[in-house]
């Protein structure tokens, strides 16, 4: 059994992020919800902007907090959705910075811009500075999260972008699509399309209910080998929970 925490965007991707990584080992693993905290309104609020923030504020002293926790964490998996790279044009201020006349000191995530009117913003989506691809968006996100954390090297940190979102890895175990990671908001356009999902009450809709999810969860896993092959961004998660915890 190893200790593994995790900073993910929400309690939903926490449970499925700790169920796969119990498939994978099969083993039962000892967790940490590091992010979101527990009441979802602390110090680092949740989403995707909670998790930039820890990040933010654990740049240069990963390997610190992962041994200064009790017990120390063998293993450290960061979440972010893809959707993220897609829809929010605060990851891309650095990328498009030449056409904002915005303080240098302007961070992102209090921008006067945006936060008054997101039109105001000049970036521009897609972000033509990289690839417009889930696989180059993925290494976008990867990089960028590298960027906030200046982690020190050889660490035990898998940093997992999920495109679109976490959500398509159920949609991968239920359904027969051409390429699941282009598939936009899988939850609202597939999973809670409708009151059922493959005989799966979507209870108190659109919202994503605990029960409802430890459902889905669980054919998540019973599937986790399609998901793999079928999602790429499932696969390298796939490989890094292997090397790191797996000798």
């Amino acid at each position: 059994m190893k200790t593994i925490g995790i900073v993910a965007e929400g309690p939903r991707d926490y449970e499925l992020i700790a169920a796969v990584i119990d498939t994978i080992t099969n083993e039962e693993n000892s967790y940490q919800m590091i992010q979101p905290e527990p009441d979802m309104a602390g110090r680092f609020g949740n989403g995707w902007k909670g998790v930039w923030k820890w990040c933010e504020t654990n740049q240069g002293s990963l390997n610190t907090y992962m041994n200064s926790l009790t017990p120390v964490l063998d293993f450290l998996v960061i979440h972010m959705d893809g959707d993220v790279e897609r829809c929010e044009k605060e990851v891309h201020c650095e990328c498009q910075r030449k056409f904002c006349d915005a303080s240098e000191s302007t961070h992102p995530l209090t921008c006067e811009k945006i936060a008054n009117n997101r039109s105001d913003c000049p970036v521009v989506l897609p972000c033509e500075e990289h690839g417009n691809t889930p696989e180059a968006g993925a290494d976008f996100l990867r990089t960028f999260i590298n960027t906030l954390l200046l982690p020190e090297d050889e660490l035990a940190v898998s940093y997992m972008i999920p495109f679109d979102a976490t959500d398509t890895w159920i949609v991968a175990a239920f359904d027969q699509y051409e390429d699941y990671e282009v598939l936009s908001d899988p939850w609202t356009s597939i999973i809670a399309r409708a009151p059922q999902y493959h005989g799966i009450k979507i209870e108190n809709r659109p919202n994503k209910t605990k029960r409802t999810y430890k459902k889905l969860i669980s054919v998540v896993c019973d599937n986790w080998s399609d998901v793999v092959a079928k999602c790429p961004q499932a696969k390298r998660f796939d490989e890094d929970v292997r090397r790191f915890l797996i000798k």
